[in-house]
Order: C-alpha cells, then structure tokens, then sequence
C-alpha cells in the first residue's frame, strides 16, 4: 500500500492554512500559535495518514484527536497554557462539515421532491457519517484529559 506524500503534505498544508484562520478569529496569543499549527499537523496528517492506509474515517479520528490531545496536554504543562486554548483551533479542521452539507441538501430534496429511497439512503449514510466522526472528535479530546487531570478513582 503506497502513501502519497504530496496529498499528505498538501492537506497538511492547507490544514494548517484554516487552523491559522481560526488562531486568528479566537484570539489565541502569537507566541502560541505555532502550537495549534503542530497540533494540526499533528492531528490532520495522522488522520489523512491513516485514511491512506484504509482505516475507517472514524478511528482515524479517534486516533488523532487522542494522539494530539495528549500532545497538547505535555505543551499546555510546558508553556503553561489550558490544553484547550491550543488543541480546539487545532481540530476544527477535522470536523465533517462538507458531509454534514451534503446530509442537509439531502434532507432538504426529500422535502422538496418527495420520499426517495436512494435519496434517504444516501442521507442516512452522510448523517450518521457526521454524528459518528464529531462524536469521535469529542472523544479523542476529552479522554486524555479526563484520564490525565482526574482527581478522583473512577471507581
């Protein structure tokens, strides 16, 4: 199974292009930005890295929201900073937004056009496609954390 560099440098690449607009937009001080850019290449080139390799879209989110949540917690310790001031920006750029799009214009052509079986299908598929890779996302975030900051025993 070959990886293709050049796609994997590529999304990296603008990855971090929309991570730099959002430090921007949540008033993430200059001196830390170049962490969120880490914790997207991080994060987002696992991610595609992984996708290369043929695992699931949703593991490979998990997996990279967790490896880059634990990576954010050693550089909050570090730089002294919250986790989340650096690792949010950071992780915007995995959210599903084209397929929570095509779910909505789905939803909206059973509406308009009457029931279809392909068009509900296809529906079906993008939504739970986008509610199980959030729901990843907000997993591989807040384990490490939780497991990391708990003061309590869980049991």
């Amino acid at each position: 199974m070959a990886i293709d560099a050049i796609a994997l440098i590529r999304a990296a690449t603008f990855a971090c292009l929309m991570t730099l607009g959002w430090t921007l937009l949540v008033n993430v001080p200059r001196r830390y930005i170049w962490q969120c850019l880490l914790l997207t290449v991080l994060g987002y080139g696992l991610r595609e890295l992984l996708k290369q390799l043929s695992v699931n879209l949703i593991l490979a989110t998990f997996v990279a929201a967790g490896i880059s949540s634990f990576v954010a917690i050693y550089l909050a310790k570090k730089y002294l900073l919250t986790p989340k001031m650096i690792l949010v920006p950071a992780m915007l750029c995995m959210m599903p937004g084209i397929t929570a799009y095509k779910a909505m214009i789905s939803f909206v052509q059973l509406g308009y056009y009457g029931y279809n079986p392909q068009v509900f299908a296809q529906m079906m598929d993008f939504s739970f496609n986008a509610i199980f890779v959030t729901a990843a996302l907000v997993f591989g975030i807040s384990l490490p954390t939780s497991f990391w900051y708990r003061t309590k025993p869980i049991v």
